[in-house]
């Protein structure tokens, strides 16, 4: 009977058995299990009516078991909690509407987009946010205006891991991956030759052009001069560069605002305040989150807090602008006194 009950062991372990034999099996093994469970509790037994075969078969068999409801377990543990986790990072950037971290977060991303980088925006009509296991992963499409069309111009992913963001990857199309920060020269450096070097550029351009070019004065000026002097050219003020200290000592990439003729003023802008009042509230509402504003404009040395102090002791005053409009038209305002530096950025066919 041993070398039987171990065949059929080795048949089960070996998951030979179909299912009635399994069955029937597991049903025996069950009750040899009880037999040996009672007379081990017996203390009047003095002999074990069940061979050592069958016993190493029970106790295999309760191993086997007790692995099996482990993982039963742990499987179903899994499937509560994965989702109870998701659901919670749901709640988490989620929660409060306007006012959740999720939607602080695309609204802080927008306007340091605006503030940091002139002539660019985050498309706010194509974002795409996943939001993940204790995570959010955000795909902000960037686009730019040039003459009277808008363009986009390559995008930037960024992944959150609860409030904390990580490096972010940004991909350009074509020439816009060039830094165009560096593209205006502050108040207080001497001009260099690239006036006359745009001058030549905007000579040679054909008559059916647009461009965007990046305009340095000769001082600061207050946006209201800036406008004033601009509109006797047919072209339009998409940013301005505002000055936030008073030599390149410390920090050196502009800062602005988006000119009165942008087309992305139009999602940024409250009609109730002024240009000037509205740049301040960007600014303060960005340093709420100082962190999240230097990962996104990749710039560790923005300082807001250095540049809101300044502003407010100085004032709100425009050293550049980027403009655009037809090639001769722009010429002509670069010719001016005014302007002491200039950078042409893009060129496109008439769109004007």
């Amino acid at each position: 009977m041993n070398e039987e009950f171990n065949k059929r062991w080795e048949q089960y372990n070996n998951g030979e058995m179909n299912e009635e034999e399994m069955m029937a099996f597991e049903e025996e093994l069950e009750e040899n299990e009880k037999r040996l469970s009672q007379e081990l509790n017996d203390s009047n037994w003095t002999d074990f009516s069940i061979s050592p075969e069958k016993q190493k078969a029970i106790l295999q068999y309760g191993k086997r078991k007790s692995y099996l409801r482990i993982s039963v377990l742990a499987v179903i543990s899994t499937l509560i909690i994965l989702p109870l986790c998701t659901l919670g990072s749901y709640l988490y950037y989620g929660v409060g509407g306007a006012e959740s971290k999720g939607n602080h977060f695309m609204e802080t991303a927008a306007v340091t987009v605006a503030l940091t980088k002139p002539n660019v925006a985050i498309d706010m009509k194509d974002l795409k946010g996943q939001v993940k296991l204790f995570g959010m992963n955000t795909e902000l499409k960037l686009q730019k205006q040039i003459g009277n069309k808008t363009k986009a111009i390559g995008s930037e992913q960024i992944e959150m891991f609860f409030d904390k963001l990580k490096k972010p990857t940004i991909s350009f199309y074509g020439d816009s991956a060039r830094n165009t920060e560096d593209f205006f020269t502050h108040p207080s450096t001497q001009a260099d030759a690239s006036k006359k070097q745009v001058l030549t550029t905007l000579d040679k351009l054909p008559e059916g052009t647009v461009s965007e070019v990046y305009v340095s004065y000769d001082k600061a000026y207050t946006p209201k001069e800036v406008y004033s002097f601009a509109k006797k050219y047919d072209m339009k003020v998409l940013w301005n560069a505002v000055k936030t200290e008073d030599s390149l000592s410390g920090n050196q990439r502009p800062i602005g605002f988006p000119g009165k003729d942008s087309e992305f003023l139009k999602e940024l802008q409250h009609t109730s305040k002024t240009e000037v009042d509205q740049f301040k509230d960007a600014l303060a509402y960005v340093n709420q989150h100082p962190e999240w504003a230097k990962i996104i404009s990749g710039r560790p040395e923005l300082d807001l807090s250095n540049r809101i102090r300044y502003i407010n002791q100085n004032g709100v005053t425009v050293y550049g602008s980027v403009v655009t409009g037809p090639s001769k038209e722009i010429e002509k305002f670069v010719k001016t006194k005014r302007i002491k530096s200039a950078k042409v950025s893009e060129v496109e066919l008439w769109n004007w």
